[in-house]
């Protein structure tokens, strides 16, 4: 038996937990005048395992109750509302809801009996908007709970919520994120302080059927077991946020989504192994097999971080753990702070755990992506993955390379071509070790070298000498070696795709990134 959404919940069930990814149109590589090649990786076999019957499509059937419960337009300010009854919200906006919300306290006791409706339909939360033509605004108010499955600002079934200048806390044991969206909700938000207490409890969460949320200028803070600053099953896009988590990792994407972070910086103080995860990571990025990780917002998951800070405590591990998915991270200008003598940088293997994929055929096909970035740890990769490596525009990574066996990999699953180097004319890499990697291409300036800046053996297969260096270091190329390559959608910056011009109108703010 695992457990459903190691990242957002407790519950038990006879498999595992849910997603990540999407992306919009790509803009070009500023300054870049390259001619580079990664193509995207196509997508692994889908998992067989399903969370129940149409996961992906809104069925839920039930009576929903609140304190205050709106289905056509209403304005309240400076009043406090309270709720102490299990699976019953504070306020419950539906129908054709416009409920404007200023100056309120919400207040939320009793506990969810019913981790499916409170994980997913927003029962027992502290807000709860549902339904297409459901809109909330809620501004300069506090929202708190203390009582399991009792999240903040929830928006399901294609409802919309825009907040801004809020506090949310909620001190429930477990399932009691920040923000969250399901089944197409949206969450548009602005100057938010969220603060979470247990296990399961995100700040931020995107979960089954997917949601949206955008959030700027705003600081979150985590303290539970499996509680990341975003958990994304859908698409989430950060810009100005400041977060710290001290009990899980920074992230945890499932599925084929997104996550997006701009002008931000986020930290991880946690040196433990969060939820069920196989190994300790900064960011994890993972399909399992519930379903609820079905609805997709593209190919491929995407991780971008823009001019941004992302820092880990962990000692062991990796920074980034990708397995049983295909996704593309792309880094831009972004700050890395972690061990990386102790951690990697990236890993990309199949895993034993959970259930997520078939063992030996659930490895992870990666396009890692840097620009104007400076990168360093260790990039391992066994023989079930894919990782196409790019270093582009005055990008500079320092560490190894190498590839290992999967002892259970099946012979229908092992990659070609596990691990593709691309180092762009402007960019450098500094090997720590000696090397192995299937493809690398090196175009005309680019740098292949150790601290000392000596220049690093290249050799094929069969030992024989491509490029002669003086270091005591060699790359052992197993497949081709180039000088030129490609890129693709996959290796550029993608720009937002959650609107926030409805919002700015309504608060007359300038958010929009």
């Amino acid at each position: 038996m695992q457990k459903k959404n190691r990242l957002t919940r407790t519950k038990v069930i006879t498999i595992s937990i849910a997603a990540l990814a999407l992306m919009g149109v790509g803009v070009g590589i500023a300054g870049s005048n390259n001619v580079y090649s990664v193509s995207a990786a196509a997508p692994p076999q889908k998992p067989s395992g399903k969370g129940g019957a149409n996961t992906q499509s809104y069925d839920y059937t039930g009576k929903l109750s609140a304190t205050l419960k709106v289905k056509s337009a209403k304005s309240v300010t400076g009043k406090t509302y309270t709720s102490k009854t299990k699976n019953h919200n504070v306020v419950l906006a539906e129908s054709k809801a416009k409920l404007k919300l200023n100056k309120v306290t919400l207040k939320k006791y009793g506990s969810s009996s019913d981790s499916d409706k409170s994980n997913f339909y927003g029962v027992n939360s502290i807000l709860l908007t549902t339904g297409s033509n459901a809109k909330t605004y809620v501004k300069n108010s506090k929202l708190y709970s203390k009582a399991t499955g009792a999240n903040g600002i929830f928006a399901s079934n294609k409802g919309t919520v825009y907040a801004n200048n809020d506090t949310i806390t909620t001190k429930g044991s477990g399932n009691s994120r920040g923000l969250d969206a399901t089944y197409g909700g949206k969450i548009v938000a602005n100057k938010l302080a969220i603060s979470t207490k247990g296990a399961h409890s995100a700040a931020v969460a995107t979960d089954r059927g997917g949601g949206y949320v955008s959030l700027t200028n705003s600081t979150l803070k985590t303290a539970g077991t499996g509680s990341p600053l975003a958990y994304s099953t859908g698409r989430i896009e950060y810009n100005k946020v400041t977060g710290t988590a001290s009990g899980s990792q920074i992230a945890g994407m499932e599925g084929l989504n997104t996550i997006l972070i701009n002008n931000s910086k986020l930290t991880s103080t946690s040196n433990k192994i969060s939820g069920s995860d196989p190994i300790k990571n900064g960011i994890i990025i993972y399909q399992s097999t519930s379903g609820d990780a079905d609805t997709t917002t593209g190919s491929a998951a995407r991780f971008q971080a823009v001019n941004s800070t992302l820092t880990s405590k962990i000692t062991s591990g990796t920074m980034f753990y990708l397995t049983n998915t295909t996704a593309n991270v792309v880094l831009q200008n972004t700050k890395l702070n972690f061990n990386s003598s102790k951690a990697n940088l990236l890993t990309a293997v199949g895993n034993t755990s959970n259930n997520w994929g078939t063992y030996g055929a659930n490895g992870a096909k990666v396009n890692f992506t840097g620009i104007k970035q400076t990168l360093k740890g260790n990039v391992k990769v066994d023989n079930i993955s894919s990782v196409k490596l790019a270093l582009l525009n005055h990008t500079t990574y320092t560490g190894k390379t190498s590839i290992t066996s999967n002892s259970k990999a099946k012979s229908s699953a092992k990659t070609k071509s596990p691990l593709t180097v691309n180092v762009s004319k402007t960019s450098k890499w500094v090997v720590t070790g000696n090397s192995t990697v299937t493809n690398l291409n090196v175009a005309k300036g680019g740098k292949i070298v150790d601290k000392s800046g000596k220049k690093v053996t290249i050799v094929n297969a069969s030992g024989k000498t491509l490029v002669k260096g003086s270091s005591k270091y060699k790359i052992t190329v197993k497949g081709s070696y180039s000088t030129k390559f490609s890129t693709s959608s996959a290796n550029k910056v993608q720009s937002s795709k959650i609107s926030r011009t409805a919002f700015d109108k309504y608060y007359g703010t300038k958010t929009s990134f």
